[in-house]
C-alpha cells in the first residue's frame, strides 16, 4: 500500500534551527473504498524520435482542437547537439498537418538541465518556446557560458520569422564567473530559464537566473551566487525596456550578505493586472541554512515586491524542517497548489504539496487535512526517495502531479503521476491515486510535463538511458494520455 506521511505542525516549532528532527510521517495504509471505481492505467508510448541520440520531452501545452504541443530536445547522435524540439500530437498520434510528420526539430542548441524547457502560446495561437541555450558572445572567461532563449513558431510549425532576429531572441542577464578555487577554478553563476508565461496582452514573462550583480557584501570579490530573475519581453520578442529598471528585468537578490546565497527559480504565472507570481527555493540564513520554499509577487511595473503580498511580498518560511522546495503551481481559483519535493530529517525525499491563496500569498495550513497544510507522501511507498516535477489543475479542483520515484542513483527511478481531490488528499478514482511507470528497465525515468485538452491529459517525459548511455540505449522521450473520468 501507499504511504501518506502527515506532517505535525510541532515541526515549525524549530524555525531558524537546521535540527536533525525525529520522523514526524505516521505511515497510514489507505485502501481504495470498497465500491471504488475500476482504473486501469493508460499505456505509455514513445515520440520514436532519435534511433541513435537522446530525446527528452519536458513539457507540455494544450493545442488547437483537442491536440497538445510538447517542447524538449532531439540529438541525433550520442554526442550530437540537442536541438530544440516541438511537436503537436492528437490525443492518438502525431498530428501530420504541424511541421514534419508532427515535428519540428529547430537550430536551436538547449543547454542546461532537465526542466529547462518551456513552452506556451499567444491568444493569435502562436508557439512561444524557452531554453537555455549556449552564450551568444563568448566569455573569455567560460567558453561554455549560457544565456536565454525565447523561439516562437506558427500555427503550422514554421519558424515566425517577425519574432526577435528570424525567430529566436537570446539575451545574457549576466555573464558566469571563473572562481580561482583549488585544485581547479569552479565555473559559477550561468544563466539558466526555468519558467514562462504569457501575460494579460501576450507579453512574454520569463522566470530565470543569473550570477549575483555586484561585489559581495563588505568586499571586493564579485559574487559568485544566482539571482532570481522576472523579465518581461514584449509580444514579438524584444526586451521590454519599460519593464523593471529599465533593462526589462526585476532581479530580486532573496538574501543581500557577506555569504553567497543561490537561488533556484521555476515556475512563474502572470496576474490579469500585469503582476507576476513566482515559485522556487532557496537556501539562507533566514531558513537557518535549510532549503525552503520561495514564492514571491512582482507587481506590474516590475519595480518592486508587491508588499500585500505574504510577508512584504516574500514567503520564504520553514515548511519541512530539513528541507521543502516548489517546482510547479497549479491555479485554481484564488488558490495555487504546489508541486515539489522535501524532506523532514535525513536525505530521502518525499513528494510535497502546499496550497496558497493567490491574492494574498498565505499559507493554507489545513491543505490535506494535515497538521501543518504539507501534504507528504512516498509515491514508492517503500521510502526509495522521490522528486515530484510540475502541477497540473484538472476540474473539480482537482490537481495533477507528476515526477518520479526512487534512489537518485542510475538505473533505478521510474516515471510517476499522482493526483490529489480539490482538498489535497489522494484521489482514489485513480487506484491508489498513485500510478507509477518503469518506461524503462534500466533507466532513470521521468515525468516532467503535462497539459489538458478536453477530457484528455497528456503527460510527458523520457524514459532514461543507463548511466553511461549508448547509441542504442539513451534518453528517449515518452508519454501517456490519460482519460478523465
Amino acid at each position: 500500500m501507499k504511504k501518506l506521511a502527515w506532517i505535525a505542525s510541532a515541526l515549525l516549532s524549530g524555525c531558524g534551527d537546521n535540527l536533525e528532527m525525529p520522523d514526524a510521517g505516521i505511515p497510514i495504509d489507505v485502501p481504495p473504498p470498497i465500491d471504488a471505481p475500476s482504473f486501469t492505467p493508460p499505456t505509455p508510448f514513445s515520440f520514436g524520435l532519435s534511433a541513435a541520440g537522446p530525446d527528452q520531452m519536458q513539457a507540455a501545452w494544450p493545442g488547437p482542437n483537442g491536440t497538445f504541443y510538447t517542447a524538449g530536445f532531439v540529438a541525433t547522435t550520442l554526442a550530437g547537439a540537442k536541438l530544440l524540439t516541438v511537436t503537436r500530437r492528437t490525443a492518438t498520434g502525431p498530428d501530420p498537418t504541424f511541421g514534419t510528420g508532427g515535428v519540428v526539430t529547430t537550430t536551436v542548441v538547449a543547454g542546461g538541465g532537465a526542466g529547462e524547457i518551456d513552452v506556451v502560446t499567444q491568444s493569435d495561437g502562436r508557439i512561444v518556446v524557452s531554453t537555455t541555450t549556449p552564450a551568444a558572445v563568448t566569455n573569455a572567461t567560460d567558453a561554455a557560458d549560457t544565456d536565454i532563449a525565447l523561439l516562437r513558431l506558427l500555427a503550422t510549425g514554421a519558424v515566425d520569422t517577425t519574432f526577435g532576429v528570424n525567430g529566436v531572441r537570446v539575451v545574457s542577464l549576466n555573464e558566469s564567473f571563473l572562481e580561482p578555487t583549488t585544485p581547479n577554478p569552479t565555473v559559477r553563476g550561468r544563466d539558466g530559464i526555468r519558467g514562462l508565461a504569457i501575460g494579460p496582452s501576450d507579453q512574454i514573462f520569463v522566470h530565470a537566473y543569473q550570477r549575483g550583480e555586484g561585489l559581495i557584501s563588505g568586499g571586493a570579490t564579485l559574487r559568485i551566487d544566482t539571482e532570481f530573475v522576472v523579465a518581461r519581453f514584449t509580444a514579438d520578442g524584444a526586451l521590454d525596456l519599460g519593464y523593471g529598471g529599465g533593462d526589462g528585468k526585476f532581479v530580486y537578490d532573496i538574501f543581500v550578505s557577506s555569504t553567497h546565497t543561490n537561488a533556484t527559480p521555476h515556475v512563474l504565472q502572470a496576474q490579469a493586472d500585469g503582476s507576476v507570481v513566482a515559485g522556487g527555493y532557496a537556501n539562507t540564513p533566514a531558513t537557518g541554512n535549510t532549503t525552503q520554499p520561495v514564492l514571491y509577487k512582482v507587481n506590474p511595473a516590475g519595480t518592486a515586491l508587491d508588499a500585500t503580498f505574504a510577508t512584504s511580498g516574500l514567503f520564504h518560511d520553514i515548511v519541512l524542517a530539513t528541507q521543502t522546495e516548489i517546482y510547479s503551481f497549479a491555479r485554481h481559483g484564488d488558490h495555487l497548489v504546489t508541486a515539489g519535493y522535501g524532506r523532514v530529517t535525513g536525505t530521502i525525499n518525499d513528494w510535497v504539496s502546499m496550497r496558497f491563496d493567490v491574492n494574498t500569498g498565505a499559507r493554507d495550513t489545513t491543505w490535506g487535512g494535515t497538521a501543518n497544510g504539507a501534504v507528504v507522501f512516498d509515491p514508492s511507498g517503500t521510502m526509495l526517495g522521490s522528486n515530484c516535477r510540475n502541477a497540473l489543475a484538472l476540474p473539480d479542483g482537482k490537481t495533477l502531479l507528476v515526477g518520479s520515484t526512487g534512489p537518485s542513483a542510475m538505473p533505478t527511478q521510474d516515471a510517476v503521476f499522482a493526483i490529489l481531490g480539490a482538498t489535497g488528499q489522494l484521489d482514489t478514482t485513480f487506484g491508489t491515486g498513485i500510478v507509477t511507470y518503469p518506461l524503462g528497465a534500466n533507466g532513470n525515468d521521468q515525468f516532467w510535463g503535462a497539459a489538458r485538452s478536453g477530457d484528455k491529459v497528456l503527460v510527458v517525459g523520457y524514459q532514461g538511458g543507463l548511466a553511461t548511455p549508448t547509441a542504442t540505449m539513451n534518453d528517449d522521450a515518452y508519454g501517456v494520455i490519460l482519460t478523465l473520468p
